[in-house]
């Protein structure tokens, strides 16, 4: 539910704001921080507000350098509308508050809402959500507006698979009715997970998270973020990975969950050959073995999204055509 301060809240001003209790820890000005020897003195993000909890995977951003390389990397206009996953103290949503008119930030931690409704809630647009994103209606928000919508997040690296594949998911469904308002997301992920993201056929990072998102839209890896920028620094270190979504319907995939288990399948045994792997594929359809014009000697990693189609239509599907849908 969207929330709804309790009393009337002050006029909005950056001038304000910068006097309340939490965002004095990002200036607007473009000063990068001194380098200091502990994380916890770079930025005052921490001085005031709720403490990280472990269970919820909380690694506050701190670094407002970062923090603004993020927000420049969306492309934000100001006539489009963004959203952000989990804002936390609000370090990122500072700044998407100055270079967008319309912003969403959904956060589960209530304790994080009442401090944003505290410091953040009087802008005019700012709409506050305390919900859970895996159960935010994605698509809903997504089609409630004509304008083209853009997703940032520093996501909590072990909710950032199910997070992505949720963007996937969304975009795929309403690809599928020919509506394309999602353009851009800017992600801030474990150094591994965008690395999968972006990777390329052929490499080890190549896998089924890379099959997917090449079906609704291309990804870069923009650049490392180290631990010491975040508040606990967490033991890993961070990447930010860029996602363009396509605009048009690229392929047609008439039954995409059953695509999809086809993908997790033969990646899941992914150092074996495609013709030892789908001989225990469920839904394979007899015969698919004798297919003279597909090599099944070569390993999942070796294809890429257009032979994985061809591949789902010649051991699935007995009668489809394996070229892409065109415009």
């Amino acid at each position: 539910m969207a929330i709804t301060p309790s009393r009337s809240p002050p006029a909005w001003s950056w001038r304000a704001a910068a006097n309340s209790e939490i965002p004095s820890f990002i200036s607007c000005t473009g000063r990068k921080l001194r380098r200091r020897r502990s994380p916890r003195l770079r930025s005052p993000a921490h001085v005031r507000g709720p403490r990280p909890l472990k269970e919820l995977g909380q690694h506050f951003l701190v670094d407002e350098e970062v923090a603004a390389r993020i927000v420049a990397a969306l492309e934000l206009r100001w006539e489009e509308r963004a959203m952000e996953i989990g804002p936390g103290r609000g370090v990122l949503l500072r700044f998407l508050l100055k270079a967008g008119s319309r912003i969403t930030a959904v956060e589960v931690d209530p304790r994080m809402l009442r401090t944003l409704e505290r410091v953040f809630g009087g802008h005019p647009g700012l709409n506050l959500v305390h919900q859970d994103f895996m159960q935010f209606d994605l698509a809903g928000w997504l089609e409630s507006d004509p304008a083209p919508a853009r997703i940032v997040g520093n996501l909590p690296y072990y909710l950032s698979s199910p997070i992505i594949f949720r963007l996937f998911e969304a975009a795929g469904e309403l690809a599928r009715n020919d509506r394309f308002p999602l353009t851009t997301a800017v992600l801030m992920l474990q150094k591994e997970v965008a690395q999968r993201l972006a990777a390329s056929p052929g490499g080890r990072d190549y896998g089924a998270m890379t099959v997917f998102r090449a079906l609704v839209a291309e990804a870069e890896l923009l650049f490392t973020v180290p631990p010491d920028a975040f508040l606990p620094p967490p033991k890993v270190t961070s990447a930010v990975a860029r996602l363009r979504f396509h605009s048009r319907r690229r392929y047609d995939i008439p039954d995409p969950a059953l695509f999809g288990q086809l993908v997790h399948h033969v990646f899941a045994q992914r150092r074996k050959m495609l013709k030892n792997t789908l001989g225990t594929f469920p839904w394979a359809r007899p015969g698919w073995e004798r297919t003279p014009d597909f090599d099944f000697t070569r390993r999942p990693e070796e294809l890429g999204v257009e032979e994985f189609i061809k591949l789902y239509q010649l051991v699935v599907e007995k009668n489809a055509s394996p070229t892409p849908s065109q415009e």
